[in-house]
């Protein structure tokens, strides 16, 4: 299935990181397929707003269902009473294996901070989903966006320094949870790191790993051929 366009997030932020003096966003597609145990995923491409590609850098498989990032550069820092913002994009597309439905998606993400002389940081994430309705074969998109849950060593965000640690962000898409019965779906991420230095300080923060996750139900046609399965084997046995 083509990839379809979906960047309500990211131009979001360029309508007003436009407004600031940031140049237009540029695009870097990574060759694909991402081939996992029950699926696959496709149509991997980044956007950057305000820093060089590739942020993400090209994804790989990972244990299980898992798809993973290195991000090579994606980094905000600050100096001596100034301000930084990295805005960058993420869309993909995933397709399961037939006779499967996708259960969640989940996302994991960490990094790294560090403040010396005064200032603050930090991160904020949300995805929007599209996914294909089995019966009508139209994509539908979740209502609302997904907020990405971030803390630095169980804390909450801004870090106000000086300080150094690490922090966390997760996010989950239940779709089994919502009712949902599908085997294709579109995901947009949106990524934000942001760093502010006191005069004479410095800020910075960064995310060094992501890893994005899938869990599978078997479709309902599945299922009864593995309950009648499973009755001929009683009887077999008998």
């Amino acid at each position: 299935m083509p990839l379809l366009s979906l960047r309500p997030l990211a131009l979001g932020v360029a309508a007003v990181l436009g407004g600031m003096g940031y140049a237009q966003a540029a695009s870097l597609a990574h060759p694909g397929p991402v081939v996992v145990q029950d699926g696959v995923y496709d149509n991997i491409v980044e956007t950057s707003i305000t820093d060089p590609l590739p942020m993400y850098g090209a994804p790989w498989a990972g244990v299980g269902n898992a798809m993973v990032f290195g991000l090579p550069s994606f980094t905000a820092t600050a100096s001596d009473n100034a301000s930084d913002l990295t805005a960058g994009a993420l869309e993909f597309t995933f397709d399961a294996d037939p006779g499967m439905f996708i259960n969640t998606l989940s996302i994991f993400e960490s990094g790294d901070y560090a403040i010396v002389g005064g200032g603050s940081v930090s991160a904020s994430g949300a995805l929007t989903v599209r996914y294909l309705d089995e019966l009508t074969q139209q994509l539908v998109t979740l209502a609302d966006p997904i907020h990405t849950v971030v803390n630095p060593g169980g804390g909450a965000f801004p870090v106000n320094g000086p300080g150094a640690g690490t922090w966390l962000g997760a996010a989950l898409i239940d779709l089994a949870g919502l009712g949902i019965e599908t085997s294709h779906v579109i995901v947009a991420m949106d990524n934000n790191l942001a760093a502010s230095a006191l005069p004479g300080g410095t800020a910075t923060i960064s995310k060094d790993d992501l890893t994005i996750n899938t869990t599978f139900i078997p479709e309902p046609a599945s299922l009864a051929l593995m309950g009648m399965g499973l009755v001929l084997i009683t009887r077999r046995g008998s």
